[in-house]
């Protein structure tokens, strides 16, 4: 009973990788080619791109952290003179 499960989960499981992978050599299709294969600059783009959204979040914090300096500070002044 459990033999013949697994061998029927097996062939399940075969059948999906052969519908989720079609070919059966090291080299895939040419249609593959033309529709994953990333154009010659992509590489260069994705990371100035990278470090373009990097650099918008450092500045997004350090705009951020000034406000939060100028607020304690307004608060500190704030306990000082209410003293």
């Amino acid at each position: 009973m459990i033999r013949s499960f697994r061998i029927w989960l097996w062939s399940a499981v075969s059948e999906l990788e052969y519908r989720l992978y079609p070919w059966k050599t090291d080299t895939p299709p040419e249609w593959v080619d033309e529709r994953y294969i990333p154009p010659p600059n992509y590489e260069q783009n994705f990371n100035d791109d990278w470090l373009k959204s990097h650099d918008d979040k450092i500045n997004r914090l350090q705009q951020e952290m000034i406000w939060v300096q100028q607020e304690i500070h307004k608060l500190h002044l704030e306990l000082r003179t209410g003293e």
